[in-house]
């Protein structure tokens, strides 16, 4: 019997993404299932550098049967030329908690007008299993980013308090907190879950294989 175990300590994300894939029949293991406790330095350039860092490091200490699923996710505001890209937690320099990140936000973005606050997160997937090919998926999210920080905190997502999807017309916090079913009933779903999406033909491939 395979499993799908999904690279992250964030218990935010891994709540997300276990949500999803119940609505699909798959069970979603998480490192702690497997005693495992792996710090990977996202030392990587990139998205795609750093999922790929995680799933390489998490493939070492699991069996064959093991389907592994690792992501990294980064925000580009336009006005900031991209930033603060793949550094989002360490936007100065060093590990920032969520109220420091969203002021600093605001600080940046102060006086740029509304038609150039446009921003966007982008999640990129690797999935893959030992000794096998891996696979690249993204999800991308536009939206911009609001002149006054909303009262919702979501720990852990800072931008969900400062992030408005005009397509959705709500808040990216508001998203957050809909119910899974209907967030697949009505196509709302997050840059995370657009990166799912799209890897989820394949991951019921390596599962059933």
């Amino acid at each position: 019997m395979k499993k799908l175990l999904y690279a992250t300590s964030n218990p935010g994300k891994l709540q997300e993404v276990t949500l999803q894939l119940a609505e699909y029949n798959i069970k979603v293991y998480s490192p702690s299932d497997f005693n495992l406790t792996i710090d990977v330095e996202e030392s990587g350039t990139s998205l795609e550098e750093n999922a790929l860092l995680k799933l390489k490091a998490y493939l070492k200490f699991v069996p064959q049967n093991v389907v592994v699923m690792a992501d990294d996710t980064g925000v580009e505001i336009d006005a900031l030329n991209g930033e603060p890209g793949i550094r989002v937690r360490r936007w100065k320099g060093y590990r920032m908690e969520d109220e420091e990140i969203i002021q600093y936000c605001m600080e940046r973005m102060e006086n740029i007008p509304k038609e150039k606050r446009g921003a966007q997160f982008r999640t990129v997937i690797a999935l893959g299993q030992k000794n096998n090919d891996s696979y690249i998926f993204d999800g991308i999210l536009r939206g911009i980013i609001v002149e006054k920080p909303i009262s919702l905190r979501i720990k852990g997502f800072p931008f969900e308090s400062i992030f408005y999807i005009p397509e959705y017309q709500m808040m990216l916090g508001d998203l957050h907190q809909l119910p899974q079913k209907e967030k697949i009933h009505r196509h709302l779903f997050s840059h995370r879950e657009k990166a799912i999406q799209a890897a989820l033909p394949t991951i019921t491939r390596l599962l059933a294989v």
